[in-house]
């Protein structure tokens, strides 16, 4: 170790051992939270993320923390009674994971500290008043999903320069964060003389059609609005569909690569709920979730699997190697 790294553990240590004991857990008490996080298995990844986070912390499931894990249900009134009964359950805190899990959240209490993860613009949701001053009673990470769009569209356009037609499918519910995002799309897409296709369905229409509708109106490539790591069947659908047609899909979330999607940009998930599980720390603390700022995740990673590019008879540039953070062989 230099001199100079000495100095700086040396002060880092100080710093920590500055640290108010008021700051600290109280010592004898138990805690108690909610997480809306569903219980499906693949889940698990983020459930343990979230458990050791916490206990990097201090709160130690089993020891002297509870985590009342009940899973999400997505529809918003059985999500808002799921958190009523949580709330009843006298929980010191709520975890949720989607824009439309807080909500339901938010329904279901104005009292109860809430802490998110994986919403994409809290203030377009009306989750919170401002990044900086949330207001309220819940506050969390943004995964700035609709910003990353853009890249996304960016990158389809990188692996296919001769590409004419591209799709954005959106299949849910959350139609004000499609129209709120798609505007920079399609200002990008002009910009990369690229004929965007918008291809919405409702939950009720299903990924498939909308897929299908894709194919059939001359798709090159798509480029899902949605991120799948709450529900790895519907991720392993579209890979299994892409696949199939030999279609270039650039996904959000690195999981859906690693199950066998082409490419993915966006930020990590994993480290999100645990980013999350670092403000859920402090709110247990005793910090207010109106006073702490929404953390914008600004840890993104592109993940590429050669195996799948192989496939469907792709050849990834080389640019976009070399910028990858991952690479499947």
């Amino acid at each position: 170790m230099s001199h100079v790294e000495r100095r700086e553990f040396l002060l880092a240590s100080g710093a920590l051992l500055a640290v108010p004991l008021a700051h600290a857990q109280k010592p004898g008490r138990n805690y108690r939270i909610g997480a809306l996080l569903s219980s499906g298995p693949g889940m698990e990844l983020y459930r343990t993320a979230l458990r050791e986070r916490l206990a990097s912390h201090g709160f130690v499931e089993g020891r002297n923390l509870h985590i009342d894990a009940r899973g999400e249900a997505g529809a918003l009134h059985a999500d808002r009674d799921t958190v009523r009964a949580m709330v009843a359950a006298k929980a010191d805190a709520i975890f949720t994971c989607s824009t439309r899990a807080t909500e339901a959240a938010l329904l279901a209490t104005k009292s109860v500290p809430i802490v998110f993860a994986w919403v994409p613009d809290p203030v377009a949701s009306g989750i919170v008043k401002s990044y900086a001053k949330p207001g309220g009673n819940a506050t969390g990470v943004t995964n700035r999903f609709g910003e990353l769009l853009v890249k996304r569209l960016e990158l389809a356009r990188e692996l296919l320069p001769r590409a004419k037609r591209v799709a954005v499918v959106e299949v849910s519910a959350s139609a004000d964060l499609f129209e709120s995002s798609v505007p920079a799309v399609r200002k990008a897409a002009a910009q990369l003389g690229i004929e965007l296709l918008e291809m919405v369905k409702t939950w009720r229409g299903g990924w498939e059609p909308a897929l299908d509708d894709a194919i059939k109106a001359g798709a090159e490539a798509l480029v899902p609005f949605a991120w799948f790591a709450d529900s790895p069947v519907t991720g392993d659908l579209i890979v299994e569909f892409a696949n199939r047609h030999r279609i270039p899909v650039v996904f959000a979330d690195a999981e859906t690569v690693d199950r066998g999607g082409l490419i993915s940009w966006g930020t990590n998930l994993v480290d999100d709920v645990r980013r999350g599980a670092d403000l859920l720390a402090r709110v247990l603390k005793g910090a207010k979730p109106a006073d702490l700022p929404v953390d914008q995740a600004a840890r993104f990673e592109m993940v590429v699997n050669l195996r799948t590019a192989k496939a469907i008879g792709l050849t990834v540039p080389q640019t976009v190697l070399l910028r990858a953070d991952r690479v499947i062989e």
